[in-house]
């Protein structure tokens, strides 16, 4: 009875279920078919060792670079980051971070081009795996097997890459921990490589269907086979986690999206374990994908529910339209991070978590007498964010119980303190954004911070914001001079920002446009009226109706401003630009800043960094 219970509960593998299946290989061809039969590139019984192997030392290499960068970066002293060749070499690599390129017909535009680099290095590597080798068939003088030598290649290099696939969808992921990358930032390569394994898992698939019915027994292999059963629906849920991951698919329906991409990627695992039927060693990889994901999720789940615990969260639709979301919090977070909150109500998705950036500084509890408040600003839209627009239109000030997990992402105190000069831009519903980095500079002022030490000037703080809504514009307007105003260590001390404030409001009033439909030329130049100024002691603020901004104008500037305060405080300055907006926004900004990068390697600034948080990922 045992026995039969075992049996029946393994059907759907060989008998007997082994971690890996036998090497042992009896050719029984002639002598020079076998060692035709038995080259390392096309031997069956090695496949796994020369091309999942060689996939896995791949990727690994392509980490270890930028592990290696990471390390680099945190270990080496201040005074050799000052030196003119650390210098050049920075701003090589932050220009092939930064620079980008737009497509406006298809309205796509690209990653960096470093990053888009490493894309081609990556095509390259599978697609010399893939049809370097020969022969793509075997010949028809002998039986050599029947498993199509490319197909053969084609699987184990998808298989090898489950791992990695699996290891860049998490949040606390080993891969950010060792190159200091932000999950965020890591998503394209999740992307790239899911691509590259499903075109891989085609490949494999294919030359099956053309051999067997080259052979006549198609119909046999489909009724009697169990691998072409598993196959056949690993195959389809993975086409259903590719094309649903396609941006414009995924944008558009996101809430769905979040809904069923785990499910169908639970269903992919299975099928995907069961066909590979532990032949050689492919269960090492589903072990070693099991292992990482497994630990990424018991990480993140750890600080959720143990460190951070429940927490309460105060809703309130705001007069701009976007809604006001606060949260008392004994966690510490720095400007620019994200979390994801769980909402523990079962009508906003309670089994899905939503990223939100957080736009308010951290605090120090002993200083201020109670918790910081976690403050995010939501555009509402559809779904979970339209229903909490309806709950708080409905119920003002009303509170719901969440978890949080994170933070993620976001720039570092160190890093922001010692900017000499600090551009903040923001587009539509990125006010919040711009907001916290404020927040966090003031906040700063009355630190002693590396800049303060290395220049006695005053430090410069520039903020520019766009938007089509005049709603939502004098909402910002409302709150940066709030801010800036209950700035009492800028008004008193003059080691603290020159700040000036310029909004830019490109719709016309009343025009019913509101910025949930921000447009792609937010930030374009264009012949501007002249604008409403306000002028205190503590800063400017300069509002632009009708007037687009010229980002990329403006980031050059900053840059002209620093070198020439540089030049006269006889100390190279440090120019940190932080940008949230739309995808237009971002690109204009980020290769303006890639432009930026020949001054530093001209030696006339010591650094221009660049922080960028987009709408979506």
């Amino acid at each position: 009875m045992m026995d039969m219970k075992k049996k029946e509960g393994t059907r759907w593998l060989d008998q007997p279920v082994m971690l890996h299946s036998s090497r042992v290989d009896h050719c029984k061809l002639t002598k020079a078919q076998c060692l035709y039969r038995n080259y390392s590139w096309r031997y069956w019984y090695e496949a796994d060792h020369v091309y999942s192997l060689n996939t896995v030392y791949f990727m690994c290499a392509v980490i270890a670079v930028f592990a290696i960068a990471n390390v680099l970066v945190r270990v080496t002293p201040d005074r050799v980051k000052r030196t003119r060749v650390w210098r050049k070499f920075t701003s090589i690599s932050r220009y092939l971070s930064y620079h980008g390129y737009r497509w406006p017909a298809l309205r796509y535009w690209s990653p960096a081009l470093g990053v888009v680099i490493l894309g081609v290095v990556g095509a390259v590597f599978f697609l010399a795996m893939t049809l370097g080798p020969q022969p793509y068939y075997w010949p028809t003088d002998a039986s050599y097997g029947s498993s199509p030598p490319i197909a053969t290649r084609s699987g184990w290099m998808a298989l090898a890459l489950l791992p990695f696939v699996l290891a860049l969808s998490t949040k606390a992921n080993m891969i950010s921990g060792l190159t200091g990358i932000p999950h965020e930032k890591l998503q394209v390569f999740h992307h790239w490589t899911s691509y590259t394994m499903f075109v891989l898992a085609l490949v494999h698939t294919f030359p099956y269907i053309i051999y067997h019915i080259g052979k006549g027994d198609m119909m046999h292999q489909w009724k009697t086979s169990v691998v072409y059963w598993t196959g056949v629906v690993a195959l389809i849920t993975q086409t259903y986690l590719t094309l649903m991951s396609l941006p414009f698919i995924r944008n558009r329906f996101y809430e769905f999206f979040k809904a069923t991409h785990i499910f169908m990627a639970v269903v992919f695992v299975i099928f995907f374990f069961l066909h590979c039927d532990f032949r050689l060693s492919s269960w090492d990889y589903f072990i070693a994908a099991g292992v990482i994901y497994f630990v990424s999720l018991i990480v993140a789940h750890t600080r959720t529910y143990i460190l951070h615990g429940l927490h309460t969260a105060t809703l309130e639709v705001l007069p701009s339209g976007l809604i006001r979301v606060a949260v008392p919090s004994i966690i510490q977070w720095t400007p620019g991070q994200h979390v994801f909150v769980r909402f523990l109500t079962s009508d906003l998705h309670l089994l899905t978590a939503h990223p939100f950036t957080i736009s308010s500084a951290c605090r120090n509890p002993d200083e201020t007498g109670k918790a910081s408040e976690l403050i995010f600003y939501i555009k509402p839209r559809r779904g979970i964010t339209g229903r909490l627009k309806a709950m708080a239109s409905k119920n003002p000030g009303c509170s719901k119980k969440i978890l949080i997990e994170g933070p993620y992402g976001g720039v570092s105190e160190p890093h922001m303190a010692h900017f000499d000069t600090i551009l903040v831009i923001a587009g539509g519903s990125g006010g919040g954004f711009s907001l916290a980095m404020v927040d966090e500079a003031l906040r700063l002022t009355g630190l002693h911070s590396p800049a303060e030490k290395r220049s006695s000037t005053r430090r410069n703080l520039q903020v520019v914001f766009s938007t089509r809504d005049h709603v939502m514009a004098d909402w910002y307007i409302e709150e940066i001079e709030s801010r800036l105003s209950a700035s009492t260590m800028l008004s008193s001390s003059d080691s603290g920002f020159q700040t000036t404030v310029s909004v830019h409001v490109t719709g016309a009033r009343n025009s019913g446009i509101s910025s949930a439909s921000e447009s792609d030329d937010v930030n374009n130049t264009s012949k501007a009226p002249q604008p409403d100024i306000t002028t205190t002691r503590n800063f400017s603020l300069d509002v632009h109706r009708n007037a687009r901004a010229d980002l990329p104008g403006m980031v050059a500037r900053t840059v002209a401003m620093a070198h020439a305060q540089g030049v006269q405080v006889g100390q190279k300055q440090r120019v940190g630009v932080l940008v949230c907006g739309p995808a237009s926004m971002l690109h204009d900004t980020r290769n303006a800043a890639a432009l930026a990068q020949a001054r530093v390697f001209a030696g006339e600034i010591e650094e221009l960094y660049l922080h960028s948080e987009p709408f979506v990922w």
